[in-house]
């Protein structure tokens, strides 16, 4: 999709195995990110999260929300997220680990709509790009941070324009 096009509505699994839909914080924005939990590379998935911390502390008091979304539809249940993510999504109210466990149609439209791809999940040789994307609270696509090297405070400058335009 180009930006400002509509993101299709999805549904993905919260760590108590609670269906959860991306309209379900409509009204706010929402900054997605992508990871699974047994990436190698600690400068990819687990810096992603940090990243989406630091963000999610700084924005605390924003009308914004953080949803972290495996993509490992088969290994990344709700439970292995909840030993991996547990902590983080108990202490930020505004940050929400999710499962594809059982929503592959959703995480397919999802990953393709934002410009995301991953590969070989079922070979148990995962390959992914990096992109997290920044959706209105109508739905729509107002930005991309691509690759390893966005900067969070960047992030954040470009997140507050967003959200100063949206009053």
């Amino acid at each position: 999709l180009e930006m400002g096009d509509l993101i299709d509505d999805a549904t993905f699994l919260t760590l108590d195995s609670t269906v959860a839909s991306l309209s379900d914080w409509g009204g706010q924005h929402l900054f997605i990110s992508y990871l699974f939990t047994r990436c190698p590379m600690h400068n990819m998935c687990p810096a992603l999260v940090v990243k989406n911390q630091y963000l999610a502390s700084e924005l605390k008091n924003e009308n914004i929300h953080f949803a972290v979304i495996s993509f490992d539809y088969l290994y990344d249940t709700p439970s292995v997220m909840q030993d991996y993510y547990g902590i983080l999504n108990e202490q930020y109210s505004n940050m929400t680990f999710l499962s594809s466990v059982g929503h592959l149609d959703d995480l397919n439209l999802l990953t393709r709509q934002s410009g995301m791809h991953f590969s070989g999940v079922h070979e148990n040789n995962i390959g992914h790009s990096m992109r997290s994307v920044l959706i209105s609270p109508e739905g729509r696509l107002l930005a991309a941070f691509d690759g390893m090297e966005w900067m969070a405070g960047e992030a954040i400058q470009r997140i507050r324009n967003f959200l100063v335009m949206a009053h």
